[in-house]
């Protein structure tokens, strides 16, 4: 099976490609997994040259988040999230993102992930989650918010009775 590219947004803070200060995060699945490859910039950094716990934090609750809407095929929030940090982040070297559903009570997700260097495979930071969904007509989202591409799995397909017309 090959990578499906994920539909992202405009402005999401992770995902969203018109988000200058944001992480511009493109999430794929493929096995039961989601990543998203991840060079931090100057912006995300607290610490000189160190990337913001806060932000790693956010790249991490995004990648489970993903893994939690692809398999449930419906959006989740974020019900728990839990960080451990290992190592330090480095502005300007690459990471890859990578989670995968852990486990479910109920309706809820169990998703795990990493943060990898790619240079080494080295675990920077590990997180759990857990996910609750969301019902569709109550998604604060539109059709607009997302962007057009048509390498991405439209969301359609992603989220049985999303409106293609909105």
């Amino acid at each position: 099976m090959s990578m499906i590219l994920l539909p992202y947004t405009h402005s999401c803070f992770v995902c969203g490609v018109d988000n200058p200060a944001g992480l511009q995060l493109k999430f794929h699945a493929k096995d039961g997994m989601v990543q998203a490859d991840f060079r931090p910039r100057p912006q995300h950094q607290g610490y000189r040259d160190i990337v913001h716990g806060g932000v790693i934090a956010s790249a991490l609750d995004e990648v489970m988040f993903w893994v939690a809407s692809y398999e449930g095929r419906q959006f989740y929030v974020s019900a728990e999230l839990s960080v451990r940090y290992m190592k330090k982040v480095q502005v300007g070297c690459d990471y890859r993102l990578v989670s995968r559903v852990a486990g479910r009570q109920r309706r809820i997700f169990l998703t795990e992930a990493e943060l990898r260097a790619v240079a080494d495979d080295s675990v920077c930071a590990t997180a759990s989650g857990r996910f609750f969904p969301v019902p569709l007509d109550q998604v604060p989202l539109d059709h607009e918010d997302f962007v057009t591409d048509p390498k991405a799995l439209p969301l359609e397909d992603l989220l049985p009775g999303w409106k293609a017309d909105v």
